[in-house]
């Protein structure tokens, strides 16, 4: 998965497979340590995502702000 065909809704859906996993009862060690290698990479990229969703709402919320300033001049 590229930075460019990041699908943060497949991402969360992994990392709740992966949380399930962990939930049974024996697990292999070698596999836990893949697995939770995979979830921490995983959460790291939609941590990225969410900021970067959080600017563009802040942009976008500033854009509009700064027309309705516009407006009422």
């Amino acid at each position: 998965m590229t930075k460019k065909d990041f699908d943060f809704t497949k991402a969360y859906e992994e990392i709740e497979e992966i949380n399930e996993w962990f939930q049974k009862e024996e697990i292999d060690l070698e596999e836990a340590l893949s697995k939770y290698e995979r979830g921490m990479e995983l959460i790291e990229k939609c941590k990225e995502r969410l900021k970067k969703s959080k600017n563009k709402f802040e942009e976008i919320k500033e854009k509009y702000e700064a027309s309705e300033e516009e407006d009422s001049s």
